[in-house]
This record gives structure tokens, C-alpha cells and sequence, in this order.
């Protein structure tokens, strides 16, 4: 006759549903974005300045926002791997992170609209550090929980390298209403930061210095 599980074991379920749902708000998002963009009508026919400008920023701003997505998307695949279990605060620390990046769509629309408002500029700015603080408490309650000493280490360096990135989507905000090239310049580079968050060398660092069974 089989024993009876755990009620503690019951109340932890797998990450699969997690992963699950987060995958498709990162695909509602990404599809509200390229809704947003429409080619004006004078294109079609014509040359007109100001149609050209307004459909190149909204395009760049798609471009951009794409490429922060799909950053966050693929660290956040890796970073649910290395949960153990899906407890409570995963459950809501996930939540908190879905709900900023839900919210680029409406700023990347509003700084795609006026690239060149300080206003626009900074809420872009401003939602996008929001989200990367929203991972990394994500990520910081991964490091907490994993038993593995190899992820713990990982998070903890990919910890550290966020805060350079957050304290630069912080100055971005009054830099826009100084010169909003400088704030442009802070939301062009930073995504580099990402792309790449711990190097091969830097691995084989993590599992030279990781205790072994």
C-alpha cells in the first residue's frame, strides 16, 4: 500500500507551469509591440518626411524593446531552472517581474511616438530599470533557495553585475531632461551588458571554485 505524500511536498509544485505562463506573457508582450506598428499611409505614395520619421521610431523603438524581451526571456528560462521548487515567493517574485515587462509595450509606444521627449525618454527608462530590479530579486531569491552550488555562485555574480546596469537606467531619467541624446546613449549600451552575462571563462571559474561531491 502506498504512503501518503507529504502535505508540505503537495504545496510545492514543479516550475513547469511557471515557465509556462511566463512564456506566454513574453509572447503576448512581443505581439502587442509589433501591433503597435503601422506604416503610414503616405509611404505608400509619397516621401513625406515626417511619415518616415514617425514609422523609424516606432520600428527602433520595436528593435530595442525586442532585444531587452528577449533578453529577460532567455535569462529567465535559465533562471527557472535552477529553482528547486516553485514556492510561494517564486510564485509572486515571478508575478512582480511579468507585471513590469507588461508595461514596456505602453512606454516603448509612447518613446517610439516622441523619441525626443524627455518625458517619453525617462518612462521608457524608468520601467525598464523596474523590470531588471524585478528579475533580480528573482533572481536573488534563486540564490537563496538553490541547493546547487554551481547556480548559487552563478547568481550571485550576475547579481552583482546588475546594479551597474540599474544605477544606469537611473541616471538615464534626468539625463533626458538634460540632453536626451545621453539618456538614448544609456538605453542603446546597456542591453551589451546582458547579451552575455557570465563569459566561458568565467564558468569554468565558477566550477573550478565550486565544492565537489
Amino acid at each position: 500500500m502506498r504512503s501518503p505524500r507529504p502535505a508540505q511536498t503537495e504545496l510545492k509544485p514543479t516550475n513547469r507551469r511557471i515557465e509556462s505562463f511566463s512564456d506566454g506573457v513574453f509572447a503576448i508582450v512581443v505581439t502587442i509591440m509589433v501591433l503597435e506598428i503601422h506604416i503610414p499611409d503616405e509611404l505608400a505614395f509619397g516621401t513625406s518626411p515626417a511619415a518616415f520619421m514617425e514609422f523609424g521610431g516606432l520600428l527602433g523603438t520595436y528593435v530595442l524593446s525586442f532585444v531587452v524581451i528577449a533578453i529577460f526571456w532567455s535569462n529567465h528560462h535559465y533562471l527557472i531552472f535552477t529553482l528547486p521548487k516553485a514556492d510561494r515567493a517564486t510564485v509572486w517574485l515571478n508575478n512582480n517581474a511579468l507585471f513590469w515587462v507588461t508595461l514596456i509595450p505602453i512606454v516603448a509606444r509612447f518613446f517610439g511616438s516622441h523619441p525626443t521627449s524627455a518625458r517619453a525618454t525617462s518612462a521608457y527608462a524608468f520601467v525598464v530599470m523596474m523590470s531588471t530590479i524585478a528579475f533580480s530579486l528573482l533572481r536573488r531569491h534563486a540564490a537563496r533557495i538553490s541547493h546547487n552550488d554551481f547556480h548559487r555562485s552563478l547568481h550571485r555574480r550576475v547579481f552583482r553585475r546588475i546594479w551597474p546596469a540599474v544605477a544606469v537606467y537611473a541616471a538615464a531619467m534626468p539625463l533626458a531632461f538634460l540632453d536626451v541624446r545621453l539618456a538614448w546613449a544609456c538605453l542603446l549600451v546597456l542591453p551589451a551588458m546582458f547579451f552575455l552575462p557570465v563569459t566561458t571563462r568565467e564558468i569554468r571559474q565558477l566550477e573550478d571554485s565550486s565544492p565537489q561531491d
